[in-house]
């Protein structure tokens, strides 16, 4: 299956009135139009550059609906071993694309409240994280102290730290990695996005992920981090589409994309 090559251009973003981006333009190199890959998963790459970047920014990031696609947590231990690189553990489930998730111990033992097909395969940790849930069939991020056994939790995910909460973006460290993360959007719809060959500050993504789809952002009401630097890893083999984004080592777990059973 071949590499699906992706249009590059090139326009000018007029970023919102917020404290770091006042006066401020962004250059962005960017596919405009998310590219159909089936009816509801849609596929992005953009270049971000400028005065309201603190770096050059290259992702590649995945639009997906949960009404038409399955999103799980996915668990290498689930397969007798501690670890997998996302590619393989994506290709072990039967996904169509996976991102990285999250943090883990040096003996590879996740960290972090974990929810494989409403089954908790790991407690909550009490951490100012956030946690990725798939909630009555709903997409949620929430804090951890928001937890709540009320409604049934069939996927769940705690990492951090949260960049979009509310539609408001976080202040963030100034700190450049290698980054993974996930955001929803005003339409309910799943965002998984990873940095290629570049590094991103955690505020940079928060940016985008906030602005609204008219100044080239994600139109995210809420959005969360994953594990980053050499974690950080995507993958997608899905019709026409090839993602292929290595991590610097395996991880314990992840969130896989997943065709719905008719």
């Amino acid at each position: 299956m071949g590499r699906r090559k992706l249009r590059w251009a090139s326009l000018i973003l007029v970023l919102g009135a917020s404290p770091l981006m006042i006066g401020q333009a962004a250059k962005t190199s960017t596919d405009t139009f998310w590219e159909k890959i089936d009816e509801g998963f849609e596929v992005r790459s953009i270049q971000l550059e400028g005065q309201s970047y603190q770096s050059l920014i290259k992702l590649r990031i995945l639009r997906i609906d949960p009404d038409r696609f399955q999103i799980r947590v996915i668990d290498s231990r689930a397969f007798g071993v501690d670890r997998m690189e996302i590619k393989d553990l994506a290709r072990r489930v039967q996904a169509l694309a996976a991102i990285n998730g999250g943090f883990f111990l040096p003996d590879y033992r996740p960290l972090g409240f974990l929810v494989v097909d409403g089954r908790e395969a790991n407690p909550l940790r009490k951490a100012d994280w956030g946690i990725f849930l798939m909630q009555d069939n709903r997409p949620r991020i929430i804090h951890t102290k928001e937890l709540q056994n009320e409604g049934r939790i069939t996927q769940a995910l705690q990492v951090g730290p949260r960049l979009v909460a509310g539609g408001k973006e976080k202040i963030m460290k100034r700190q450049a990695a290698r980054r993974s993360a996930l955001g929803i959007t005003l339409n309910h719809q799943i965002i998984l996005l990873s940095t290629e060959d570049t590094e991103a500050y955690l505020q940079d993504l928060a940016r985008i992920f906030r602005l609204p789809a008219s100044d080239g952002g994600l139109e995210c009401r809420d959005a969360l981090a994953l594990d980053g630097g050499g974690s950080a890893q995507m993958f997608a083999e899905y019709r026409s589409l090839l993602i292929d984004i290595p991590g610097q080592w395996a991880v314990p777990n992840g969130i896989g994309v997943f065709k719905k059973q008719p």
